[in-house]
Parts: C-alpha cells; structure tokens; sequence
C-alpha cells in the first residue's frame, strides 16, 4: 500500500472552503502511486482569482483548468467529479506540514536515496530534503552543502 498524503475530498469539503472564502479551485490531474491514471485529480483552492489563474497558467496542456464555485454550473461541475459512481478520487492539495512530511520522508526513503544516488548527488555532511507544494505539484528539494537538486517527488519515488 502507498501512502498518499493528500485528503480526499468530499462535497462538504468544497461547502467548508467556500465559507472559507477560497471559491478559486483549480483541479489537476494527479499521479501518485496506486491511484489510477486519468481518473485521479488534485484541487487547489484560492481566495482570489488571479491566483487561481496563476496557478492555470503553470499547467501543461489539458492538465488542468481553473473553476469559480461560485459559478453554479462550475460548481455542479465539480460536485460531480466527486460522486463514486464516476469512480474518480479528487484529493486537496493542501501545504503539507512537518507531520506529512516526516511520514512521506519514511515511507520513501529507500526511493529518494535510490534517486539521490541516481542523479549522482555529492554528500557533503548530510542531505536535507524538504518536501512542498507548488502549482498543485508535490516537489522535494534535495540539499547537502551548497548544492540543491529539486524534483517532482511523484517521480523520485515511482
């Protein structure tokens, strides 16, 4: 089983981040280990929608789009997504805090030192990863003295 650090998100989810004030999304394929292909999705929520475009606008081609909730079809759009009869999973892409990261840190060490050693990273004392989110994409940034290599994590630990 893989871990996956992501919240799943529910209908009540998307209610909770309106009252927030975060009517923005944006929702994103996702690829991790063990979810399924083309029917996984990320979505990053924002209070205004510049923001929501800037993150649009760092996606590739059909990765991804912006959504307003506040817009009923839009939102009615999305609430779909989440039923399980269209055997989708959309997870938050919430920052990750040092909680996630330790577990996500244990669970992939073995393939992020695999990868280290792959990439062919001197060690200087020790290395230092530090895992965030960035445009809806989980990176680590890999250290050790003055040098830093920074990857997506999905593809360090597949």
């Amino acid at each position: 089983m893989f871990y996956n650090p992501f919240l799943r998100i529910k209908e009540d989810t998307i209610r909770k981040l309106m009252a927030m004030g975060k009517p923005h999304v944006v929702i994103q394929r996702f690829q991790w280990p063990g979810q399924p292909l083309q029917k996984t999705f990320l979505l990053s929520a924002y209070e205004q929608e510049y923001e929501a475009h800037l993150h649009e606008r760092e996606l590739r081609s059909n990765e991804g789009k912006a959504q307003n909730l506040l817009d009923l079809t839009q939102y009615q759009n999305i609430i779909k997504l989440l039923k399980p009869a269209e055997g989708i999973g959309v997870f938050f892409a919430g920052t990750i805090d040092a909680k996630h990261e330790a577990r996500l840190q244990k669970a992939y060490a073995k393939a992020v030192s695999a990868y280290i050693h792959h990439i062919r990273m001197k060690k200087e004392d020790h290395y230092d990863v530090r895992i965030f989110v960035e445009y809806g994409r989980l990176k680590a940034e890999i250290s050790s003295g003055d040098q830093s290599h920074t990857a997506l994590f999905y593809d360090m630990i597949k």
